[in-house]
């Protein structure tokens, strides 16, 4: 199926409505917070690493230049789990999680005006999508609005290949993080 340039933000806009009520509509909005809603976060970002895991393992590619400096910094080291905080941890996490379903939105675009099959992608994005909002009860307060990138141009195969290698990979380590510091908190929580 080939879109022209007119038709791409009428189909963003669409997508995003089908998104917010599949996540409106997904889970409950009685989760718990605290300890439990800590652990069912956990378990979510757990589920996150399995799906990335397997979309992760295929790829034989991992000497490449990496060029998207839009995604998340994870530049984490083990003595930061000591200091963890709650509201800052998950502010982070949300923030990150909704810079990662940006990515996999302008990456699921590409591969589908190149014919591409987005299935998988599409399936990530909701999952952080109802991650993040889970997040975003756990917060309790709608954080400051993010800035988005604009991205480079994906013109070939290749290069749509390699931001999603990138993608997956940044994700996976994000992902791994996460689990860990979730870890940490739930088991500081009273």
């Amino acid at each position: 199926m080939k879109l022209s340039p007119d038709s791409t933000f009428p189909l963003i806009v669409l997508m995003t409505c089908v998104e917010l009520i599949t996540l409106i509509t997904a889970r409950p909005t009685n989760i718990p917070q605290g300890k439990k809603g800590l652990q069912m976060l956990y378990q979510d970002m757990r589920t996150l690493l399995k799906l990335v895991s397997q979309e992760r393992h295929g790829n034989e590619m991992k000497d490449f230049e990496q060029s998207l400096t839009s995604l998340p910094s994870l530049n984490y080291k083990t003595e930061d789990l000591k200091s963890l905080e709650v509201s800052s941890t998950l502010g982070q996490l949300y923030s990150g999680l909704k810079s990662f379903k940006f990515h996999l939105d302008w990456i699921q675009q590409k591969q589908e005006e190149m014919g591409s099959d987005f299935v998988k992608t599409k399936k990530l994005a909701h999952r952080i999508q109802v991650i993040s909002h889970m997040v975003l009860i756990q917060i309790g307060t709608t954080p400051s609005e993010l800035v988005y990138p604009s991205l480079s141009p994906l013109n070939t195969a290749w290069n749509l290949y390699q931001a999603n290698v990138e993608i997956l990979d940044k994700l996976y380590y994000f992902c791994n993080w996460y689990i860990r510091a979730l870890g940490v908190l739930k088991h500081s929580q009273q």
